[in-house]
């Protein structure tokens, strides 16, 4: 589930409660941490400049911090938590003052931004950016034209965990698909059942019964392939 999306089912409480089970440190890193935040440090950063950081970067092979902008608000969102903003302490630097957590942001020899460093509880842990595909790359030779009609028969919720929900809509000529307290982001089909995510690594693939109704959807994102059963 920009994330899917997804980046997923599963963001900061953040990270650190993930599978790197960083969160039994939390404890023993109080007094740091609050000596570190004990005097906020306030940054104006741009939208354009933040907006070169902005895309998911792999901490871990199922847990991926998804970096965006809703307005004038920055947000870090790991995989399975929810959203949580960040302020600016230097231009390549970022805050979240309740987790006690720390992202700066790094470039490669090219001048690119590809990965970012969380520091948390006395940590520094690397995760390298996922470049998703351009849709100006999907769009080329690949894109496929499809029928409102067609694209109708996938419109519904597909739920991939308890908590998580992909809904499939349409808006005019628009294929459009929401993962659970994620952004809305665009389709493109690259097949009568496959569409490519727009700003987001991920495709989502729809699987049909006999009779021609669809029953689940596959989220392929990180190396992983993901059902979702149909609800409605």
């Amino acid at each position: 589930m920009r994330h899917l999306f997804i980046s997923s089912t599963c963001a900061i409480a953040l990270l650190l409660q993930s599978p790197l089970s960083l969160a039994r440190q939390q404890s023993s890193a109080t007094a740091s941490v609050s000596a570190e935040q004990a005097v906020p440090v306030s940054l104006t950063v741009s939208d354009a400049v933040f907006d070169s950081y902005v895309g998911d970067y792999q901490l871990a092979p199922n847990f991926v911090l998804n970096v965006r902008r809703e307005g004038s608000r920055f947000l870090i969102q790991a995989t399975g938590q929810p959203a949580v903003e960040v302020r600016a302490k230097a231009q390549q630097v970022f805050v979240s003052d309740k987790f006690g957590a720390e992202i700066r942001f790094e470039k490669d020899s090219d001048g690119k931004f590809s990965k970012l460093v969380l520091r948390q509880g006395g940590r520094e842990l690397p995760a390298q950016r996922v470049v998703p595909q351009s849709s100006t790359d999907k769009q080329a030779g690949k894109a496929l034209s499809l029928s409102a009609a067609v694209f109708d028969t996938y419109v519904g919720q597909y739920q991939l965990a308890p908590n998580f929900v992909i809904t499939i809509s349409r808006d005019g000529e628009r294929f459009l698909a929401q993962a659970s307290g994620q952004p809305q982001f665009g389709l493109i089909a690259v097949s009568e059942t496959e569409f490519d995510a727009v700003g987001v690594a991920a495709r989502i693939q729809f699987e049909k019964l006999a009779d021609g109704s669809v029953k689940q959807l596959i989220l392929h994102q990180h190396g992983q392939h993901l059902p979702a059963a149909r609800l409605r």
